[in-house]
């Protein structure tokens, strides 16, 4: 199994492996890409790649109602974090489980 060369991002896919979040949503982008290769050579998480954010953040709220645990949805720095804001909103006052990671410069 290959992971990131970057400490915190091998940090964070332990973390969630070891909390047991298995479903993670991933909009791909070049500042998130050690978290992005770190989780899809992991088979232990199920990765769903959408390039569109806020896209991925609405599927990625899905997932986690119907499964009633914590989903991951990881997107890299700048603009690309606010397109999550709007499922971020719904899933607070809906108390549904999901975990946002964003890359930063």
């Amino acid at each position: 199994m290959m992971y990131p060369k970057i400490p915190l991002a091998q940090s964070i896919i332990e973390i969630c492996q070891q909390k047991g979040i298995q479903h993670i949503v991933i909009s791909p982008g070049s500042r998130n890409a050690p978290l992005t290769i770190g989780f899809t050579n992991n088979p232990y998480f199920k990765c769903y790649s959408i390039a569109d954010e806020r896209c991925a953040a609405f599927f990625a709220l899905g997932i986690a109602q119907q499964i009633q645990k914590p989903v991951v949805v990881v997107c890299t720095s700048g603009s690309a974090l606010l397109n999550y804001y709007p499922a971020i909103a719904e899933a607070f006052y809906s108390q549904i489980p999901l975990i946002v990671i964003s890359a930063d410069r």
